[in-house]
This record gives C-alpha cells, sequence and structure tokens, in this order.
C-alpha cells in the first residue's frame, strides 16, 4: 500500500448554504471530509490530512498534514462559512503545503471540493493541471451543486493533470437524493493502488454505526464516538447560527416598523395640537367679540361691529404692503390718509363689501356721521393744540 500525504480543500464559500444536499452543502462536505480523514488514517498510520479552506478574505490552510483524526474534526469544526471560492490560489497554497511534508516518501495527493459556480477561465484551470502534473501532484475533485456548469473546465482541470490515471473527477447531481458521502464512498475513484478509499475500510459507511461510517466500531470503538459526537456537535452548531441570523433579521425589520410607526404617531399628534390651537385662537376671538356686544345697544353694537370691520380690513392691507402697526399710526398722521378717511366713496365701498349690510340704513348713516364728528373733533383739538404750542 502506498504511503501518501493528502490536503482535502473544502468549498466554504456562501453557496455552500444551499440546503440541495443534506443537510446542506457545507456540511456535507464536512461529513465527507471526516470520512475521507478517517479512512486514509486508519489504512495506515502514517498517512497524513490536512485541510484548507478555500473562501473568505483569502484561503486559509487550517491545518497542516497531520496523522490525528482528532486534530482533523477540530480543525472541521472552526471553519466558517463566509466569501467566494477561489480555487486557483487554493490549489497553490495546497501545492506548497505538499512540497514540505514531513515524509518525502509520502506520495502527494488533493482531495478538492466544488460546490461553487466557477469563475476562473478554462486555460488557468488547465494550466494549473499541467503545474501538478509535473510536480507529481494527483488531485480528486467532487463536482456537486453546480454540476452541469463547472463540468467542462473541471474536466480540463484533471486532464492536464492526469498521469496514469492517478487523478479522478466525481460529478454528484443533486436528483439523486442521497447524502454526499454515499456518492463519494461508491464511486472507487480512490483506488487501493493509490491509498484511497477502497477496500475494507468503507464497508461500514452508510450503514448508521458511529462516527457516520468514518470507522469500525469494532475496530476502534472510543474512536467511533469521539467522530459521532463531534459530528452531533458541528450540526447543533451551524443549527444555532442559523437560528441566530434569522433571529436577528427578523428583530431588525420589527424595530424598523416600530420606529416608522412611532414618527407617524409622533406627527399625526403635533398635527392634531397645531389644529387644536388653531381652533382655540378662533374660538378665543369670536368670545371676545360676543362679551364686547353684551350690554351694548343695537345702535352701539353696529358702531363697535363696523370698526371692527374697518380695522380688519386695514390690517389685512398692511399685511399686504409689509407694514407694522405703528408705521399705519405714523401714515395716519399723514393729511392725505386723514382725507382718504373722510372719503364718502371710499366708506361707501367699505360697507358694500361687509356681508348683510345695508349703507342706505338710517342706523348705519347715522353711526358714520358720529365716526366723522368724532375725527374732525379730534383734528380740531390737535390744531388748537398746536397753536397754543406755537404761542408760547
Amino acid at each position: 500500500m502506498v504511503l501518501e500525504a493528502c490536503v482535502i480543500l473544502i468549498d466554504n464559500s456562501n453557496h455552500s448554504r444551499n440546503g440541495d444536499f443534506a443537510p446542506n452543502r457545507f456540511l456535507s462536505q464536512i461529513d465527507s471530509i471526516n470520512f475521507i480523514a478517517g479512512t486514509k488514517i486508519q489504512q495506515n498510520r502514517v498517512n497524513t490530512v490536512g485541510i484548507l479552506a478555500m473562501s473568505g478574505r483569502r484561503p486559509n490552510l487550517v491545518l497542516a498534514p497531520t496523522n490525528d483524526v482528532g486534530q482533523v474534526l477540530i480543525a472541521t469544526n472552526k471553519i466558517q462559512i463566509e466569501g467566494k471560492l477561489d480555487l486557483i490560489s487554493s490549489i497553490e497554497i495546497a501545492q506548497l503545503s505538499l512540497k514540505h511534508r514531513s515524509n518525502k516518501e509520502h506520495a502527494q495527493r488533493i482531495v478538492m471540493f466544488v460546490a461553487s459556480p466557477l469563475e476562473e477561465k478554462k486555460e488557468d484551470l488547465e494550466k494549473i493541471g499541467s503545474q501538478l502534473r509535473k510536480a507529481s501532484i494527483s488531485i480528486d475533485v467532487i463536482n456537486f451543486g453546480e454540476t452541469e456548469r463547472n463540468e467542462e473546465k473541471l474536466s480540463s482541470l484533471i486532464d492536464n493533470a492526469n498521469s496514469g490515471d492517478n487523478c479522478h473527477l466525481l460529478s454528484v447531481p443533486t436528483s439523486t437524493g442521497l447524502i454526499l458521502a454515499d456518492q463519494i464512498q461508491g464511486s472507487g475513484i480512490f483506488s487501493s493502488s493509490s491509498g484511497g478509499m477502497g477496500g475494507d475500510f468503507g464497508g461500514s459507511f452508510g450503514g448508521g454505526g458511529y462516527g457516520g461510517g468514518m470507522v469500525d466500531p469494532n475496530v476502534d470503538p472510543e474512536l467511533a464516538m469521539v467522530l459521532q459526537m463531534s459530528l452531533e456537535e458541528e450540526r447543533q452548531r451551524q443549527s444555532r447560527l442559523q437560528q441566530e441570523n434569522n433571529n436577528n433579521s427578523n428583530e431588525k425589520e420589527s424595530n424598523d416598523q416600530k420606529e416608522e410607526k412611532k414618527m407617524d404617531l409622533e406627527e399625526t399628534e403635533k398635527e392634531s395640537q397645531n389644529s387644536n390651537q388653531n381652533e382655540n385662537i378662533e374660538q378665543e376671538g369670536e368670545d371676545d367679540m360676543f362679551s364686547q356686544l353684551e350690554g351694548l345697544t343695537e345702535e352701539e353694537q353696529m358702531e363697535l361691529i363696523m370698526k371692527m370691520s374697518l380695522e380688519e380690513m386695514g390690517n389685512q392691507e398692511l399685511e399686504q404692503l409689509g407694514m407694522t402697526k405703528e408705521e399705519e399710526e405714523e401714515k395716519e398722521k399723514d393729511p392725505e390718509v386723514q382725507n382718504a378717511l373722510q372719503d364718502e366713496d371710499l366708506v361707501d365701498s367699505i360697507l358694500l363689501s361687509l356681508p348683510g349690510v345695508d349703507p342706505e340704513n338710517e342706523e348705519i348713516t347715522e353711526t358714520i356721521k358720529n365716526i366723522k364728528n368724532e375725527d374732525n373733533d379730534k383734528d380740531q383739538k390737535e390744531k388748537e393744540k398746536e397753536k397754543e404750542n406755537e404761542n408760547d
């Protein structure tokens, strides 16, 4: 049996979240990696297995080649789903890791999982395949999830890397309904002559034994139990992370909705307060007017209403002209303004603009006459006062 140093490349990109392979593409790879690593090390205790994550900010060699199955399990539990697949750089890092293997007598092999659509050009894959052949590195590729899309490119990689039928491509269609590790175990892509998974060591896989079939519980029951517990913990961890992400997303949406409703309520309350204030101001104005009319005779009430109407019209004219009340008082001292107020045509036009007012009514005529007399008396007093000041 050929001794072997192997690096397993896992596709932990965001595409591995897809659930078309139970429980999802990522966990299907974890189960398969643990199966492959356990089988290779169990075949020969000096065989070594390393783990490399191909996605994230950059490819990461999670575990250098080792013959400790426990270290393999710990390494797979550390891997997170993130980023995009970087296939070319990942193969180059794996090649470098195998170059520095502890035992130079070991044959070199890369086992690569691809679950994402490849963006690399076909020419680049052919070039990296040729480099692997020159370095005497075998490569086995498990293509699943994006089978049809990646088939041609990965076939070019295998064809250029193949030397004496030491490289294999396994394309697993989604429609099979079987778990990924079962497909790998039954494919025979790793022959026993190359130190692969053939032979009796894969026989218990898929049979419901401890450790998911990675090891025979009759040979090493403690190791099988450890593997089973590790796989169960990983499944629980992934399920917990997914649940937390869903809860965070729902909580964020709920907070946004509450904030929006709060803003709507505040705006509605503000509008309601402004409306109530305007109604109160109008009501106070009406109450003041009615309180002034109480206790007055009809003639006095008519006179008061006319004065208030004239003042209101004067205020509106002031607003249109942009004048203040003080400026208007100064303007009233102007003789031209005083003469305008004595203009009967102007007074008649004002009276006609008032609804329900007849300029020919005797009471209204008498009231206007009294107002004019008051203005004349006021003017006469002011003139007499000016003469007295001049004599002094």
